[in-house]
């Protein structure tokens, strides 16, 4: 059960609660589900509340206005975020219809690894091989922002026929360049008119926790 929180009231405390405990089972709950728990007359009065724990940050929608994550702000050592952590996927559905088929589960993180991104709409990748060490190392998990046009030399996450990788992100007037870190590895390289067919960009890499080292971590 989550600590009261300073200026929050109990039905904005009580919301809290049930969104935490239903992302933590990889569920979601709608205006009317919680307006059902809380015994309000209408939805409308849970929508009241859902805007004011966005705009404190306590709570993340996507583009539906679905609640994606709950940031817990009690104290600076047990504040957590859960995020969707995704498994592989194909190339070519958009990052929406992936997020929906390929959540493996919600992982809570420490809202202190994502800093300046804690109110951005994230997501988590389990990094495979040592492509990218010594930066990223096999097993660590990957947070990354959905943005499918990045800015050179940023680390992304993209998907090819052989699924999911993360790359640093170069181009040329025709090509797109997906570069390791370690030389031991060749690029990946594809024409730009390749997009959706071949290779999606799915995001960029924000931070990066290490299970391995007790969820040590931080930025990219």
């Amino acid at each position: 059960m989550l600590k009261p929180s300073k200026g929050l009231t109990p039905p904005q405390q009580k919301i809290m609660e049930l969104l935490r405990s239903a992302l933590a089972h990889g569920s979601t709950l709608s205006m009317s589900d919680i307006a059902d728990e809380l015994g309000f007359e209408s939805p409308n009065a849970v929508f009241y509340h859902i805007k004011t724990l966005e705009n404190l940050g306590l709570i993340v929608r996507d583009a539906s206005g679905k609640v994606i994550r709950v940031n817990s702000l009690e104290d600076a050592t047990g504040a957590v975020s859960f995020l969707p952590l995704l498994g592989s996927a194909r190339c070519g559905p958009p990052m929406e219809q992936i997020v929906e088929e390929f959540t493996e589960k919600m992982l809570p993180i420490p809202l202190r690894l994502l800093g300046k991104n804690s109110k951005r709409q994230l997501y988590l990748i389990t990094a495979v091989g040592d492509s990218m060490y010594p930066r990223i190392q096999d097993g660590d998990i990957i947070i990354f922002e959905p943005n499918p046009v990045p800015t050179p030399n940023s680390i992304v996450v993209a998907r090819t026929r052989e699924g999911a990788t993360v790359k640093r992100y170069k181009e040329t007037g025709t090509q797109i360049i997906l570069e390791p870190e370690n030389p031991q590895y060749q690029p990946l390289v594809f024409d730009k008119s390749a997009k959706d067919e071949l290779f999606n960009i799915d995001g960029v890499a924000v931070g990066v926790f290490k299970p391995q080292q007790n969820l040590e971590g931080g930025e990219i």
